[in-house]
């Protein structure tokens, strides 16, 4: 009995195997188990099958990346780009150009202009100094030079040349180079180098060449200016002294510091300017005065006496230079 309640037994558990064998089978397909390694060759062959497609697809992707884009920018974004230089080239970067190109050509003009050659070796040489009639006018600071001058180029036709206004001239100019040298110089009372004061002087000049009169004022202040001057340019004919007291001169000049807006009409630098004239100036007058080319006018009368004596002393002198003009050409 019990025998037989085991037979059915192992029966029902074989039969019950067999079938769930048949349905774990009947999952997986029959060609996977067609080659040797059973299932793990078939989930082998799909992976490798998975793979080839990844690679393919991302061949295929970064093909097109290299197709689309330019050094890592959207092809779009390039142009966009090139049309904003281009943009910004003819908007900003051409007008700055154009300016740096006009500042450059003012800086060339102004270095030019502050060389200040006007005129050659060549136009110097063949310029007829030695025909035109040149008057040295000299006195002390403040003696009414200046203001007689003016009087002298209205009656008799000469050109004045004021050897301080010259410097305070070319100081003032934004591009010369003596400027900074110049005002030194003036605000110290000391006499400019003679290189620059004749260098305008015969510029100057030059300048007026239909002219024969020159009144040259304020010049030489020493004797190295006179003697320059005679082999840079000419002698001069004659010398037009006003003779004035210190305490008048002192006086005018501090009366015209109030308005003049000079740098050297302050009572230090017309102490300094005092005694350059004595130690400097006064020496060039005495050395003239030995040639005989010397004519003194007094400054103790009136204005109108003043610019009489030396109206009548010019007048002379001028009569002078042409009688003896008229007798060369006789002979």
């Amino acid at each position: 009995m019990y025998a037989v309640a085991l037979r059915r037994a192992l029966k029902s558990r074989v039969a019950f195997a067999g079938r769930s064998c048949i349905g774990v089978r009947s999952l997986v397909p029959l060609q996977s188990y067609s080659s040797q390694g059973g299932r793990r060759g078939s989930l082998q062959s799909r992976m490798g099958q998975s793979s080839k497609d990844n690679k393919g697809s991302s061949g295929n992707k970064r093909g097109n990346e290299k197709v689309s884009d330019f050094f890592g920018f959207h092809p779009i974004a390039v142009i966009a780009a090139l049309t904003l230089l281009g943009s910004g080239v003819k908007l900003i970067i051409m007008p700055y150009w154009d300016w740096m190109e006009k500042e450059n050509q003012k800086r060339e003009a102004k270095k030019k202009e502050s060389e200040r050659i006007r005129y050659t070796d060549e136009d110097i040489a063949s310029f007829p100094f030695g025909q035109k009639t040149v008057v040295f006018v000299l006195g002390g600071p403040g003696s009414g030079k200046g203001t007689n001058s003016t009087k002298l180029v209205e009656d008799f036709g000469f050109v004045h040349l004021s050897a301080g206004d010259l410097l305070r001239a070319e100081q003032q100019r934004p591009e010369s180079q003596y400027g900074e040298l110049i005002a030194h110089y003036i605000r110290e009372g000391l006499i400019v180098p003679h290189e620059i004061t004749i260098g305008l002087l015969r510029n100057a000049m030059m300048d007026h060449s239909d002219s024969d009169r020159f009144l040259i004022d304020g010049f030489p202040r020493d004797m190295v200016q006179a003697k320059a001057f005679e082999d840079m340019v000419c002698k001069a004919k004659q010398v037009l002294f006003f003779e004035c007291p210190e305490s008048t001169m002192l006086e005018r000049l501090l009366d015209r510091g109030k308005t003049s807006g000079r740098s050297d009409d302050n009572i230090e630098s017309i102490k300094k300017r005092f005694r350059t004239y004595i130690n400097d100036s006064k020496p060039v007058i005495d050395e003239y005065a030995k040639e005989g080319k010397v004519i003194t006018v007094s400054c103790k009368g009136t204005v109108d006496d003043v610019y009489k004596a030396a109206h009548d002393s010019v007048a002379a002198l001028l009569q002078k230079l042409d009688q003896q003009s008229k007798s060369s050409e006789k002979d």
